[in-house]
């Protein structure tokens, strides 16, 4: 099977980033603040908004399981063939739809993948912090996870506070992953680690390594002190490739969520139990802690520390929505908590910090509610409530993104009409707000905030828009924080980095639009446009719209490369689903009736776009990722049956087949965003894309939009049949669909920086070809 590794002198290998969810990637263990619900979604989404080279056709390890081994062929799918993994009869037919896409043009030797490979190594997607600053403190050492052109796999290193602030700090590699796949005949992808710090005996780590990209990981255990893995024959923890959770709760004691062998894990593939696993003994031995039911989601443990005690927790999520809580401080025994199965749970201090969706004791859905945890008299009590914005149709609110714990403080980052704010809080007796920002930034912005240590005030914070490179400031205490206004703020912060321009943006307006939905509601959309643009010009549209996912301003340095510089424009639409809006305008986008709104709102702001000469019909074309795949193959359906908007349509990883895909791999734990298909399959057919182009006629007009759908043989998160089975029969009414089928980078869709950058050049000319 081809690959798209360019023939460059770049190494190649890095983890894939994800434009719509680098808020979901797998938490690292601070020590003072820990967001429950991040990480269950760092288990939805891959634990952690483009290729596996399995020579040796591994057979799946356990947690790793394919449809074909789950679940039997549908007799009545005369497609079914290709839900097979990686047959000869699907090898074959696949190698041979990759060539027919390569033919189009092959991006190993398009003019466009240098720049796309200098982005790729740069660039940022939606969270400031997560290239420039992802640095954890652990033992007075700064940790960063870092990948380039020239350590593709990455780095593990540490630095000391006062060489990172400096201009060229000094880092100590702890491990390098490039070095260790060549050793062991791998390509490992960093999915982060969990860490326990001990002055008496020193630092240690869980490590967890993918192959190739996938959701799944091994986990083994790393001694921080001499650099090395603890090996096994002295004592060291490893666990086999699984998707898996694992926290210390002491030196020899590991809470663990994992693949015990049959019956352990939930229809979804994720553990459905926690154990207690003791050095030196067997792991199918471990004590059970916890265990949840097969039709649950997921069921994860964890320790939090902070100065005062040690709590560990417990989430059994009964849904991707649902979760129920259990907590137990220090010896105490697990007792599960009195809160929405919806909330989103912070542990500061003694206290429980609750985020509600929905409405509780009186309380409205999205507020912020504090209560200790060791006086059972106390109350909930209200620290933030979000604000209604004017609007029409679904109501629009803002939204609190995250809650950081410092030492002494809670900050809240919020998003106010796609614009970041600041909230600092202090408990002192009683909770008071400190500090708050006042008034915007001149243009849209997201904000980035991550404590520097659970033993400071310290605050990193980040800095990024559509049109301005990411920067990342530092504040040594918040406690000093007292003018409100941004200028002032930031004139008090100390500028540690700063990406240059990937882009010259300085030929780009920013336009903040609204179309209006078929029932009336309101749809924002940010156009980014050449400031001498006379006439529409090619113009790119993405969107998402699901599971709470929100758009933020992002500078997509690889969109201004491959797109913007050429004199294209491109569109950011904020559809219902999303979570740019809270809970109201989350849920408005939930199962198939509320994907048909978030369709028709899609379409509303192409039409906004047409009607106000924007861009010309036959001149738009759309791009979606995993869910927003969906809403591509959607729309390719509906484009069949009406004047066309959309010339060009590229779907990345996505959903297809809403009869089955709870059958499949996580599917199962979508069953509360998409609905079921065993119950209400009569409204899930409207958006089975799958389904709904095998009741089409023959295409004859030929001006009907070409589409490409990409997937990963090894994605354990969404089946690769859903492409194949979408391309197989769009081919057969007789149009104009590709694939290209990786063989590895999983969900992600590449395992390297060369690879996903060759992928989006791929993608990028394919589109432009269609419009430009």
């Amino acid at each position: 099977m081809a690959s798209l590794a360019p023939r460059l002198p770049i190494a190649a290998g890095s983890e894939p980033a994800r434009r719509h969810q680098a808020a979901l990637r797998r938490p690292q263990r601070a020590a003072a603040e820990r967001k429950g619900r991040s990480a269950l979604w760092s288990i939805a989404f891959g634990l952690g908004p483009h290729l596996r080279r399995d020579h040796r056709r591994r057979a799946p390890r356990a947690g790793v399981s394919v449809a074909t081994e789950e679940k039997a062929s549908d007799p009545d799918d005369p497609l079914s063939w290709l839900e097979e993994l990686d047959s000869p009869a699907v090898r074959s037919w696949v190698d041979a739809q990759n060539q027919a896409t390569l033919r189009l043009g092959d991006p190993r030797h398009s003019p466009l993948l240098p720049r796309l490979l200098a982005t790729e190594t740069t660039d940022i997607d939606a969270d400031p912090l997560r290239k420039l600053a992802q640095v954890t403190e652990i033992g007075g050492h700064f940790y960063d996870f870092w990948s380039d052109s020239l350590k593709p796999q990455g780095v593990w290193r540490r630095t000391s506070l006062e060489s990172f602030l400096s201009e060229e700090p000094s880092w100590e590699v702890v491990l390098d992953v490039d070095a260790l796949g060549r050793a062991e005949g791998e390509r490992f992808v960093w999915r982060g680690f969990d860490v326990l710090v001990e002055e008496e005996h020193g630092s240690r780590a869980m490590v967890f390594l993918s192959r190739g990209g996938r959701d799944a990981f091994e986990a083994r255990e790393f001694d921080l002190d001499r650099k090395t893995f603890v090996p096994e024959a002295e004592g060291g923890f490893r666990l086999p490739e699984s998707k898996t959770v694992v926290s210390y709760r002491s030196r020899d004691l590991l809470l663990v969520s994992t693949d015990f062998g049959p019956g352990s894990l939930t229809y979804a593939g994720y553990p459905r139990s926690v154990r207690l696993w003791r050095r030196g003994t067997e792991l199918q031995e471990a004590p059970v802690l916890f265990e949840g039911n097969v039709k649950d989601h997921v069921v994860l443990g964890y320790v939090v520390r902070n100065d005062h005690f040690q709590v560990e927790v417990v989430q059994r999520a009964l849904s991707f929505h649902a979760t129920e809580w259990l907590l137990a401080l220090g010896e105490e025994e697990l007792r599960r908590l009195d809160v929405p199965q919806d909330a989103e749970l912070t542990i500061f201090q003694h206290f429980l910090l609750l985020q509600l969706r929905g409405g509780f004791e009186g309380f409205p859905p999205g507020a912020l509610l504090a209560k200790s945890f060791t006086n059972s008299t106390e109350g909930w009590e209200q620290l933030w409530a979000p604000q209604r914005l004017p609007c029409s149709g679904t109501p629009r609110w803002s939204t609190l993104q995250k809650v950081v714990c410092t030492r002494n403080f809670v900050v809240l980052q919020i998003l106010e009409d796609l614009r970041g704010q600041l909230v600092v809080l202090k408990e002192d007796g009683g909770w008071s707000r400190h500090w708050s920002s006042s008034g915007f930034d001149e243009s849209l912005v997201s904000l980035s905030v991550r404590a520097v240590s659970s033993s400071s005030d310290g605050l990193w914070l980040g800095r990024a828009g559509y049109r301005r490179p990411p920067a990342l400031f530092y504040a040594e205490d918040i406690g000093k924080w007292k003018d409100p206004s941004w200028s002032a703020l930031l004139a008090g912060l100390r500028l540690v980095r700063q990406l240059q321009e990937l882009y010259d943006s300085s030929k780009v307006q920013e336009m903040r639009l609204e179309a209006t939905s078929a029932d009336g509601t309101e749809i924002p959309f940010v156009c980014l446009r050449p400031i001498d643009a006379h006439t529409a010009p090619p113009t790119l549209v993405y969107a998402y719209g699901g599971f709470g996912i929100p758009l933020l301003p992002s500078y997509h340095a690889s969109v201004g490369a491959a797109w913007l510089e050429r004199g294209g424009q491109y569109v950011e639409v904020n559809l219902r689903g999303g979570g740019e809006f809270g809970p109201a305008w989350e849920r408005a986008g939930r199962l198939a009736p509320g994907r048909l709104k978030a369709y028709e709102d899609l379409e509303a702001v192409a039409d906004a776009l047409v009607a106000q000469k924007l861009a010309a019909p036959g001149r738009l074309a759309l791009l979606g990722r995993s869910n927003g795949g969906l809403m591509v193959a959607n729309e390719v359906v509906r484009e069949l049956a009406r004047p066309v908007r959309f010339a060009a349509l590229v779907a990345e990883v996505p959903l297809t087949d809403m009869r089955r895909y709870h059958t499949w791999l996580a599917g199962h734990s979508w069953l509360e965003e998409y609905g079921d298909p065993d119950v209400d399959w009569d409204q899930l057919r409207q958006i089975s894309a799958y389904h709904l182009a095998q009741e089409l006629p023959p295409v004859e007009d030929g001006s009907r939009p070409r589409v490409l759908f990409t997937t990963s043989t090894w994605d354990d998160r969404v089946h690769p049949c859903h492409a194949r089975k979408m391309v197989k029969v769009l081919q057969d009414l007789g149009l104009d669909a590709f694939l290209y089928e990786s063989k590895e980078g999983g969900h992600g869709g590449a395992a390297s920086i060369g690879e996903r950058a060759a992928l989006r050049s791929l993608e990028y000319e394919f589109l432009w070809k269609g419009v430009g």
